[in-house]
This record gives structure tokens, sequence and C-alpha cells, in this order.
């Protein structure tokens, strides 16, 4: 059943990403950012057309830096919490 809040893991292996904390979540984001020239390449290779590999390519910028923004402004905001 659902337990509701479960603690996250900040040490060691974790495969499933909710079950990670928010200064986890951010380095596994930062570690995907290197997947940005990689599905470059990939969706020129399928033939997709530059324009719509522009598009792509820029929406999923823009949703890589906003889960960026978002998991490092929760993670200091957990320490500025935890600290008080």
């Amino acid at each position: 059943m659902w337990e509701g809040h479960t603690e996250k893991v900040d040490k060691g292996f974790e495969l499933i990403y909710f079950r990670l904390s928010y200064r986890r979540k951010m380095i596994r984001t930062l570690w995907m950012t290197l997947l940005l020239p990689v599905s470059y390449f990939l969706l020129r290779f399928m033939g997709l057309d530059l324009f719509y590999t522009w598009i792509f390519m820029a929406v999923f910028l823009l949703g890589h830096l906003a889960q960026l923004y978002y998991n490092y402004y929760m993670w200091n905001k957990y320490e500025r919490d935890r600290k008080e």
C-alpha cells in the first residue's frame, strides 16, 4: 500500500528516480545533460528534419533546465528547513 512520505535515498545506488533526495535528483539531472548531444545526433541519424530537430532540442533543453532549477531550489529549501 502507499506509505506516503518515505525516507529519500541520499547515498548509494537507487534505480528509481522518485526515491532519491532532491540533491541526488539534481546530480542525476546534471548527468542526463550528457544525453543532449547524443539525442541530437540520434534525431539527425533517424532522418528528422533539421527544423524539427531544433524544436525538439529546444523543448528538451527548456524542460531539462526547469527540472534542474526545481531540484536545486527544493534541495536548498530542504537544507534551510533542516538547519532551523
